[in-house]
């Protein structure tokens, strides 16, 4: 058994502000892989719960598994939301397969067909999950944490200055930026620096049946899905980490020097104007720490 307590407190400094503990337990369980459940930093680089999880799995000796769920059951889900989380997804793990990591993806279909996340986490030694503060899933994590008999560790993987480390509540935009302005432009220059795997993947039966990305006819899936059909996906805004750089590295090199000038005006032809990168970073598809 390892104390979470000391484990956080033993972590590299830019993994140890991002963490915190939920739930009730104290040390680590006798599992057969520490859990990362991964919803909004769908990438497999510079993310800081995956190298959090990765630390632990390390200290455990026990593999990563990565799981990514998508449940049908928000009010706007449709065929646009559900193809450009699959195709990030896509990218994702096969990121995580090029760095020996298991990840799995389960897509729910009707209502009777339960989320595997509970039963997986009931055999983790621990569950690592994202501390994203946009509803449902500050509920969601809390709940989970009640429910799980392991340590339930958060952390932050969206935010430049990590936010646990706000000292107050702000109602304006620009007081927030100016409070932080000298410790962002502290860590802009900063590498994010990765945590090797040192464990072999996860290669045990999951009690579920995982969707082959590889092989998915997305659109059939969709159609397959109960959500809103009557929104279509968007052709020339694929999801995924590639197709995220893809589009910054050409508003970077076309946009960017005219954006506080055009940045208002929506009739503007992109790449001038906005970045239109609010769908990738939204998800986690593209770094924060990189763009």
């Amino acid at each position: 058994m390892i104390s979470i307590d000391r484990w956080i407190s033993a972590l590299p400094p830019q993994l140890r502000e991002r963490c915190r503990v939920l739930g009730k337990q104290s040390g680590t369980g006798a599992g057969e892989f520490v859990l990362y459940w991964m919803h909004h930093a769908v990438r497999g680089h510079e993310n800081p719960a995956l190298d959090a999880a990765i630390h632990l799995a390390n200290a455990c000796r026990v593999p990563v598994l990565v799981y990514q769920g998508l449940g049908g059951a928000h009010r706007y889900d449709s065929d646009r939301h559900h193809t450009f989380i699959m195709q990030g997804a896509h990218d994702a793990h096969r990121e995580l397969e090029v760095r020996g990591i298991r990840a799995v993806f389960h897509l729910r279909r009707s209502g009777n067909d339960p989320s595997p996340l509970r039963r997986l986490a009931q055999r983790a030694a621990a569950l690592i999950a994202e501390d994203f503060p946009a509803p449902p899933f500050p509920l969601w994590t809390r709940r989970l944490a009640l429910r799980t008999p392991v340590p339930v560790v958060a952390v932050d993987s969206c935010c430049i200055v990590p936010m646990q480390s706000q000292s107050q509540a702000f109602t304006r935009a620009y007081a927030f930026r100016q409070a932080n302005a000298d410790e962002y432009a502290r860590r802009l220059p900063l590498d994010w620096v990765e945590t090797p795997v040192s464990q072999p993947a996860f290669d045990g039966e999951l009690g579920f049946a995982p969707l082959d990305l590889d092989g998915a006819d997305i659109a059939a899936l969709c159609a397959g899905c109960a959500i809103d059909h009557g929104v279509p996906p968007v052709a020339h805004t694929r999801g995924g980490s590639r197709a995220g750089y893809r589009r910054w590295n050409a508003f970077r090199d076309q946009g960017l020097a005219r954006y506080a000038r055009l940045r208002n005006d929506a009739a503007v032809d992109w790449p001038r104007g906005v970045s239109r990168m609010s769908p990738y970073l939204h998800h986690g598809q593209v770094s924060p720490f990189r763009v």
